[in-house]
């Protein structure tokens, strides 16, 4: 029998490979959050399971994911911006509507997700009280009515106290409405088109600029969309390789325990093959006509505990500690030091003799002295720096191999905890290649004849150590991963640094800070080898420079040994490894108590 803390791995393990396959996109990742479920762009995030909620709530648990998956797959969410209104009640009720034609869509595809949804649905009627509040009963009426009448499936609980509300709100033209919107499922823009017919017969709906350009714009977004989670990817190649690893990314023999029905197969042909979700491209890519990668078929992004097991992870990790246990008490001390700085400013940012908040103490004496005297009130003002995400990028070139790697695991593994104890969310990722001098990139290129001008001619790795969602104590044995033999390859910077920015545009948080830790020039040898020498210094510098002069996003560079200066505005020269954890600790001290100017 497993121990338990294997069985949950292993459970998370089969959960996040099923959301990637019903999804359609090996670009999804899957974190384990204590507080709500959300979705944002690729990123999925799913409440950390424990053994009782899998005994108890297995089919809930395995909704939940299947429909996050299934939004990540059917929903664009450029064409539904589109539609929403100025009436908030409109805007829950498009919201309502969208997600049951989503779970609809993927009802009529698996059977397993079909049958988790309907157990969903039904325990939240058993459980939900109506609400004194009228608009949020309507909201929610919609919500259950519109996946009854689109699956045919009848719901149980307080579902037909919740008809009858629908029943009433659209009288003799309930039949009608539901039709025509069933008829649409599959298409997402002439279903919000239906319901927002109706949504102005009803009173609730109210134009917008958005909605005023929409018809004028729509032939255009199409072809220039830039949001997350509909931006194909430039390379027809890719599409392909994503749609072989489908089947193979959903198995799970160890543990049966699948996010759907295990032997789940789709049924019939699937017309969504050109939904496939891609994080969009920064402008510079875009702008750089003389930039190309020859195919992104064999490019990975990939979470670091999917390139080895958890043991090895443990034993690299244990590695990792045990080279640096002089240098760590330094680090730590700086740590200590950014800590204080931060929570002193949270410490002073109140706002004080208000009507509500939490009680001012300090001024219970005037109370006692005079009981007419009102209560005073206190609020923490929102402090800039609490809505921050920080995002690491680290070289994973093989000259950074040894010492520099080392400790550049270290510093981001202490940064990451010293931030979360400020309420700062932190991203470490790391960039490589899959293999030397071209991989399978190369071999394509050599099997079609070696065309001249290939562009980019090499497999990229990109890993992701931490996410902005995930806890620091899940993480830090992912950087032990740094020192596994064979990860550290060749760079190409400019790729790199777009992927890391992409990453960071969708966030929610306000301000953003990126910092790369690099040891130097990008180089690929096979890359090289075939276009001009500067090819990919060029892509680098342009990359920047659109991220320092276009956006809000605050870049910061750390060269180790190398001057980085001639590439980045921000930039701080190292020439002993030692020195990183103050300078990284410092910059990033500077950075959060002022402000970007653009």
């Amino acid at each position: 029998m497993l121990k338990n803390e294997e069985f949950l791995e292993q459970f998370k393990k089969s959960l996040s490979a099923t959301v990637k396959s019903i999804g359609k996109s090996d670009l999804i990742e899957v974190n384990f959050v204590t507080e709500s479920s959300s979705i944002n762009g690729h990123i999925v995030n799913l409440i950390e399971p424990n053994l009782k909620s899998i005994r108890e709530n297995l089919n809930y648990i395995r909704a939940e994911a299947d429909v996050m998956a299934l939004e990540v797959r059917f929903h664009k969410k450029n064409i539904h911006e589109k539609y929403l209104s100025q009436n908030n009640i409109s805007n829950d009720i498009f919201n309502a509507f969208e997600q049951s034609r989503i779970e609809t869509q993927g009802s009529n595809i698996f059977k397993g997700i079909k049958s988790n949804i309907l157990n969903k649905h039904e325990l939240d009627l058993r459980n939900k009280n109506m609400s004194k509040n009228n608009s949020k009963e309507i909201i929610n009426a919609f919500r259950y009515v519109s996946y009854s009448e689109f699956t045919g499936e009848k719901l149980h609980g307080k579902f037909n106290q919740f008809k009858k509300i629908i029943q009433n709100q659209l009288g003799t033209k309930y039949n009608e409405f539901f039709a025509n919107l069933k008829n649409n499922i599959s298409n997402q823009e002439n279903f919000a088109d239906q319901l927002q017919s109706i949504l102005k017969e009803l009173g609730y709906f109210e134009y917008n600029a958005k909605n005023e350009d929409k018809n004028n714009n729509d032939n255009e977004d199409d072809s220039k969309d830039n949001d997350v989670t509909n931006q194909d990817n430039p390379s027809n190649d890719q599409d392909k390789g994503l749609d072989q690893d489908f089947d193979k990314d959903a198995s799970t023999p160890d543990t049966q325990l699948s996010a759907s029905s295990e032997g789940e197969k789709e049924m019939g042909d699937d017309s969504q093959e050109n939904e496939l979700d891609y994080f969009p491209k920064i402008e510079s890519l875009d702008k750089l006509k003389d930039y190309k990668s020859y195919t992104n078929k064999y490019d990975e992004i990939i979470k670091a505990e999917d390139l080895c097991d958890l043991k090895e992870l443990d034993r690299l990790r244990l590695s990792l500690d045990q080279q640096v246990f002089n240098f760590k008490p330094l680090i730590a001390k700086i740590a200590n030091r950014l800590q204080r700085k931060l929570q002193a400013q949270q410490n002073r940012q109140w706002e004080f003799n208000l009507e509500e908040g939490y009680l001012d103490t300090t001024r219970l004496a005037k109370i006692i002295i005079n009981p007419t005297h009102k209560l005073s009130f206190k609020k923490e003002k929102n402090i800039e720096f609490k809505d921050t995400i920080v995002s690491l990028l680290i070289d994973n070139s093989g000259s950074m191999r040894g010492r520099p790697i080392t400790v550049a695991a270290l510093c981001s593994d202490i940064l990451a905890r010293t931030l979360e104890r400020c309420f700062i969310k932190t991203e470490i990722l790391g960039f490589t290649t899959k293999a030397w001098k071209g991989g399978k990139s190369r071999e394509k290129w050599i099997e079609n004849g070696k065309p001249s001008n290939p562009g980019r001619l090499n497999d990229l790795r990109h890993i992701i150590y931490k996410s902005g969602d995930a806890p620091w104590r899940r993480s830090r044995k992912n950087l032990g991963l740094l020192l596994r033999e064979g990860i550290l390859k060749e760079n190409v910077d400019g790729e790199a640094l777009s992927w890391a920015f992409n990453r960071l545009i969708i966030r929610q948080e306000k301000r953003k800070v990126l910092i790369v830790i690099s040891d130097g020039a990008p180089v690929d040898d096979s890359t090289l080898s075939v276009n001009p020498g500067n090819y990919l210094e060029k892509n680098l510098r342009e990359t920047i420079i659109n991220i320092e002069n276009k956006t809000d996003i605050d870049l910061i560079a750390i060269g180790i040994g190398h001057d980085v200066s001639r590439y980045y505005k921000k930039a701080v020269t190292i020439m002993d490894v030692d020195q990183l954890g103050e300078v990284l600790l410092n910059e990033l001290s500077n950075i959060l108590t002022t402000k970007k100017k653009i």
